[in-house]
């Protein structure tokens, strides 16, 4: 192919090693300073924005701001999986770059920076990582060995197009993942609207108390005037006083067990487990967790607890607390449980289950070296009880809003695998970049 180079990645890039700062110079929000991109920041070919620290305007170099399509990588880390771990900024964000971080920025015209980061999120550059990390209980990569990465390059315009390729999967994926979070939000809003802060039940006792007379239909529209009648009107008007407070008359003030099914994990011997597909899925704690489900890993061939599918799963051992949900038969290991409320209502439960986080919370404070949650203390949770009908109308509602958000996260799947098949393929030269579009059209759809 015309263009070709074959070198080192130091001749056609630079690394830029990220800065470190005192605890006193951080500033907890960003109303005069550059958001600070730590290691912690970093995931698999992602980046999590949502705790960034700041740092002065005044104590930020030029080179340390982070440019579109920079690549990030963790120079340090405690696990060897997590050193190396790096992500391409495919949108301007206008942050720096912190310590134990480096960025990877081309320094050559002929380098297109967005194929750079397809090649860096190659097998080849990855394999490169885990043989040179060096360290003990931190594991440290070097600039050296990372800018001495063999590295082949076609013309500008092959490396554009292999770009365009893998980078019109990665926007379906990032759309999707959008898509995804505004639906967990709009059903988390309805959830904590009628069952944590109790909105229609507050609005229909105001209206009530100013009306006395009124029949509940009439005081249901007027409270009520975004839900359908027939939906106002199961809730109560008034509330009544309960060992948890004040909560909605006719609702039932008790304990996690008296309305879930809880499954506490168990661990079969390591030597049943494998990463290589045989048996069931297997889920020893939170490391696998996702935005929503959890992503296979590791396998085991004689399970012995199970959660079903749907079944909401949480992390009972450090941390406390994380949930996500099955999206398949599993088997669970002693770090997770998995529940379902008694009614079989899958959306239900989840909420349910994001919303007692304060009381999870006090397990992982009270552990002694790691927090830990036995079956009975989860078991004693405290839960207020709705009237069923209001239960199902809730389930009716956020139940397709779930199905349309695993729809989702199975559909970036695919197209995560069929990437992940491609870039090597492509880079190698060993696919054609017509053979890969005509593909691309029709999957990414």
């Amino acid at each position: 192919m015309g263009g070709e180079y074959d070198g080192v990645l130091g001749d056609m890039a630079d690394l830029i090693r990220g800065v470190s700062y005192r605890p006193d110079d951080l500033l907890p929000d960003g109303s005069a300073g550059v958001p600070l991109l730590r290691a912690t920041n970093i995931g698999d070919r992602r980046l999590d924005l949502s705790d960034v620290l700041y740092v002065p305007r005044g104590h930020v170099r030029d080179t340390q701001r982070l440019r579109l399509f920079d690549v990030v990588i963790a120079m340090s880390s405690g696990s060897q999986q997590a050193v190396g771990r790096l992500a391409q900024l495919r949108q301007e964000w206008g942050g720096c770059v912190g310590a134990f971080c480096g960025v990877i920025r081309p320094k050559a015209e002929s380098v297109y920076p967005e194929y750079l980061g397809y090649v860096l999120q190659s097998p080849a550059f990855r394999e490169r990582i885990e043989t040179y990390a060096v360290g003990t209980a931190i594991m440290n990569l070097s600039r050296e060995r990372i800018l001495g990465f063999p590295l082949t390059l076609p013309s500008t315009e092959i490396q554009k197009a292999i770009a365009h390729i893998l980078g019109t999967l990665d926007d379906k994926i990032e759309l999707n993942r959008q898509m995804n979070r505004t639906l967990e939000e709009m059903a988390r809003a309805i959830f904590k609207s009628w069952f944590v802060d109790f909105d229609p039940v507050r609005a229909k006792a105001a209206v009530r108390s100013a009306h006395p007379s009124w029949t509940n239909e009439q005081v249901s529209r007027a409270a009520c005037p975004n839900l359908k009648p027939e939906i106002a009107e199961l809730f109560p008007d008034a509330f009544e006083d309960s060992e948890l407070g004040q909560i909605p008359k006719g609702w039932k003030a008790s304990i996690v067990h008296q309305h879930f099914r809880l499954t506490m994990g168990q661990s079969p011997p390591g030597s049943t487990y494998n990463e290589i597909g045989e048996g069931v899925p297997f889920y020893q704690g939170r490391t696998d967790f996702g935005f929503r489900f959890p992503t296979r890993r590791v396998f085991c061939t004689a399970p012995t607890r199970f959660a079903e599918t749907g079944d909401t799963l949480v992390s009972i051992r450090a941390p406390v607390g994380d949930v996500n949900m099955a999206n398949e038969r599993c088997a669970v290991g002693r770090g997770v449980a998995a529940i379902r409320h008694r009614s079989g209502s899958r959306s239900f439960t989840y909420c349910s289950m994001k919303y007692l986080g304060k009381h999870f919370d006090q397990f992982e404070a009270e552990g002694t070296v790691f927090g830990c949650i036995n079956k009975s203390d989860f078991e004693r949770l405290p839960f207020v009880s709705p009237e069923p009908d209001i239960l199902t109308v809730f389930e009716q509602i956020v139940s397709p809003l779930d199905d349309r958000l695993e729809t989702n996260e199975c559909q970036s799947l695919i197209l995560a695998s069929i990437r992940d098949a491609l870039l090597p393929k492509l880079i190698s030269g060993e696919l054609r970049v017509k053979d890969a579009e005509k593909f691309v059209e029709r999957v990414a759809i």
